[in-house]
């Protein structure tokens, strides 16, 4: 009987493997979901940024001044209120905003993918600019 080992020693093995593989697959697929929500919170914040310096320079600009802009855009709705710019992503709860020197007139928009988004930015008074966001 060489070469055999006995049910005992499968069911401990089998039981091993088997508690090695929970305890490496459970921390693995949290950290994943936060890696998700680290990058996205990152790709919100770079957006909100350029979207606020072009509006800045826009606002430099005389009354008509317009720029298109593309922005990396990751899901989520983009809204202002006042002079406030703001970015809401429900699935992981973050909200990324800013302050900016005009009151922004923007149409509420959803996005539902990251994705490229045009963004047209027009100064529309010496207190207001409009911002139109198109996908």
């Amino acid at each position: 009987m060489r070469g055999q080992i006995s049910i005992e020693f499968s069911i401990l093995l089998l039981a091993g493997l088997i508690a090695i593989l929970i305890a490496s697959a459970w921390p693995g697929l949290y950290g994943l979901h936060k890696t998700a929500v680290v990058s996205s919170m990152s790709l919100a914040h770079a957006a909100v940024a350029k979207m606020k310096q072009n509006i800045e320079m826009v606002s430099a600009g005389d009354v008509g001044t317009k720029k298109i802009i593309y922005i990396k855009s990751p899901p989520g709705n983009w809204t202002a209120s006042g002079n406030e710019l703001l970015f809401h992503h429900a699935n992981f709860n973050i909200t990324v905003s800013t302050n900016c020197s005009l009151s922004i007139i923007m149409n509420n928009t959803p996005i539902n993918k990251t994705e490229v988004i045009s963004v047209c930015i027009e100064k529309i008074n010496s207190t207001h600019v409009n911002v139109t966001i198109t996908q």
